[in-house]
């Protein structure tokens, strides 16, 4: 089911003569993005200083740049500063080169192949939930960050160790804020320019990088170490001239999957707890749906699918605090797109955000509800109207092995600990910077089941 698409030409906010939309997108990024639905509907035109962008909401449309028409775009290029330290991986190339990368990292994410990794993330789990007390205040957010860091390296890489963790989270970290900051601004800084913060930039690109090329390093010593792995299936990869990947492909590729594979996730569970912490009819009906499924067991693959309750309950924290909340592709061609004739080199925006927060398919879209994920909603709603994981051929890879991480991680802290907000705990706000994460963190108390 696809709604109409529009005939009419996008409208759009006029914005001022310079920097055009730019000053009121980084005053308040979501709002903005919110707002031009309720004010533009199914798409929107801005300006980003020069550039004219289209900011599309309609699932019709959307659907045409992502599946039908897809082939016309690239990843988007006003996103080209977060290359610099993703680098070029499966999430930014493009071509050839990202169908590659794709045929070799697919096969460890379908959901077949992924039930291997469940017992495993179980004791990575376990492992990390031994450190907590009953009655402490914990950093929730950095909790469940450590949980799906542990997992991403071990499942994938076969690594262990806080060593790797802070190697490269911590340069990560100052590189998130700067980078996302850098992507807001009309014109930035060139790196060369020596200034104080481009400096601590450059000194957290070279830490991250040295972080990766260690492992790397590491592994080509040791070959024989966990063959069957994700990373040594890209290390015996040959393309036809019988070429294996270098090491700065290599790096890419891990890049992407520690940076991206853990912490939309963790986001994604940090946002999920902060609703269930201030809603005791979810968290019953999880504690009923615990009980009864896995009767004080850990979760198991077999046991995944029968955790419906607790899989709509990561849905609708997907679905109001979106971890992609931004991003876009820059066509490659002239291309219509409904309406919208779309000229080489400009760029297409889309909010999954914004997007899940439409009222046409989601009533009531500010209220959490879990309950709207049941009786097949997702079958009964345009195909691009909810796309935590993005969508069609550039769609997330590791969509299956992120829910079945969040799904095990939820039920097993919820199964052991009943976790509340601090007393006096600040309203818990939105940042958006690469993804959309919990401002400050969210600080909660231990108590016992």
């Amino acid at each position: 089911m696809d709604t109409v698409v529009a005939t009419n030409p996008p409208q759009g906010p006029k914005g001022s003569w310079l920097s055009g939309n730019l000053m009121d997108y980084r005053k308040d990024p979501l709002g903005f993005l919110v707002d031009l639905q309720k004010n533009y509907g199914g798409a929107a035109k801005i300006r980003f200083g020069p550039q004219t962008m289209y900011v599309i909401y309609d699932p019709a449309l959307l659907k045409e740049v992502l599946l039908t028409k897809q082939e016309h775009f690239v990843k988007l290029k006003a996103f080209q500063e977060a290359r610099l330290f993703v680098g070029d991986g499966v999430a930014t190339s493009h071509g050839e080169k990202h169908k590659r990368v794709r045929r070799l990292i697919q096969p460890h994410f379908t959901k077949a192949h992924i039930q291997k990794y469940a017992l495993q993330m179980v004791h990575i789990v376990e492992r990390e939930l031994r450190t907590w007390k009953i009655g402490e205040r914990r950093d929730l957010t950095e909790d469940i960050s450590n949980i799906t860091f542990a997992i991403i390296a071990k499942t994938l890489f076969s690594l262990e160790g806080d060593g790797y963790a802070r190697a490269i989270r911590e340069p990560y970290e100052l590189i998130n804020r700067m980078c996302a900051e850098r992507m807001r601004l009309l014109v930035s800084m060139p790196l060369f320019i020596p200034t104080a913060k481009n400096q601590a930039y450059k000194s957290a690109l070279h830490a991250l990088d040295q972080g990766v090329y260690d492992i790397i390093k590491q592994r080509r010593a040791h070959p024989e170490q966990e063959e069957g792995d994700l990373l040594s299936v890209l290390m015996e990869a040959r393309n036809d001239q019988g070429e294996g990947m270098t090491d700065q492909e290599l790096r890419d590729e891990l890049m992407i999957m520690f940076i991206a594979g853990h912490e939309t996730s963790a986001n994604a569970l940090s946002w999920a707890f902060s609703f269930i912490m201030q809603q005791p009819e979810v968290e019953r009906k999880l504690y009923e749906e615990w009980d009864r499924v896995l009767q004080g067991a850990p979760p198991t693959a077999a046991t995944y699918m029968q955790l419906t309750y607790t899989q709509n309950v990561l849905w609708e924290a997907m679905r109001l605090r979106s971890p992609s909340f931004f991003t876009g592709r820059s066509a490659t061609r002239d291309v219509q797109i409904g309406s919208i004739q779309v000229k080489k080199g400009q760029s297409v925006l889309f909010s999954p955000f914004a997007i899940h927060h439409n009222e046409t398919y989601f009533p009531d879209p500010l209220t959490f509800q879990p309950e709207r994920f049941e009786n097949d909603l997702l079958k009964n709603i345009p195909q691009f109207a909810y796309i935590p994981f993005g969508g069609g051929p550039r769609g997330c890879v590791g969509n299956h092995f992120a829910m079945l991480e969040m799904v095990i991680a939820l039920c097993m802290i919820g199964q052991q600990y009943r976790l509340r907000l601090t007393p006096g705990h600040p309203p818990i706000e939105m940042e958006p910077l690469m993804t959309l994460r919990p401002k400050n963190g969210i600080q909660v108390v231990v108590d016992p089941r």
